[in-house]
């Protein structure tokens, strides 16, 4: 993933994080029960932008820390982080994160996996597996695509289209099991148990 563009467009992206808080929280609420941790469990948002999911995590009463490879938008998300309701850093998955292995209940990742080049998601996804103690949950696009999505992915300069073609295959790789449940026109969440 192109770690300049994000770098200058996080000001872009943060007009939108009201936007990104209501569709949180309408995905979370229609997840309901897929999340297979306690209340007050540990949750891991790597590339958590400016912090929308973080938050609404937060709302929900567990203990989030968001990691993103972006400084700009880590500072946003610090900036967006009311009352301190979560931790944030700067960190790149693929180079590893500096948590020990298991450090927490849940890993879950949004709208990253799409953007990274195929050959550097196994790595993306074993990293998310190291980390998880029980589940972990990527959100992203299903099979199902939108002209203006098309559009926007081919300017990111992410590899979408391949993604969505091969997203669960990849992850039965790394995973023991692999679940996609859709829960609105394009978003899907890809359920991994590590």
């Amino acid at each position: 993933m192109k770690r300049g563009l994000f770098e200058t467009i996080a000001p872009v992206y943060n007009i939108f994080v009201r936007y990104q808080v209501r569709s949180f929280r309408t995905i979370l609420s229609r997840t309901n029960g897929q999340l297979f941790i306690p209340g007050n469990a540990r949750i891991l948002d790597i590339g958590c932008g400016t912090g929308a999911l973080a938050f609404c995590l937060h709302e929900m009463g567990y203990r989030v820390t968001g990691v993103d490879a972006s400084s700009a938008m880590i500072s946003i998300a610090k900036k967006n982080n009311p009352g301190n309701a979560a931790s944030f850093m700067v960190a790149n998955a693929l180079k590893g994160l500096p948590f020990a292995d298991k450090s927490f209940d849940l890993v879950i990742s949004s709208y990253v996996a799409h953007g990274l080049p195929e050959e550097q998601r196994p790595a993306f996804f074993t990293e998310a597996k190291r980390l998880a103690r029980v589940q972990v949950v990527f959100q992203d696009y299903n099979k199902k695509r939108k002209f203006l999505s098309d559009i926007i992915e081919w300017l990111e300069g992410g590899n979408y289209f391949s993604f969505i073609q091969h997203a669960q295959e990849e992850m039965k790789g790394v995973f023991s099991t692999v679940e996609m449940r859709s829960f609105a026109a394009q978003v899907a969440w890809y359920i991994c148990t590590p």
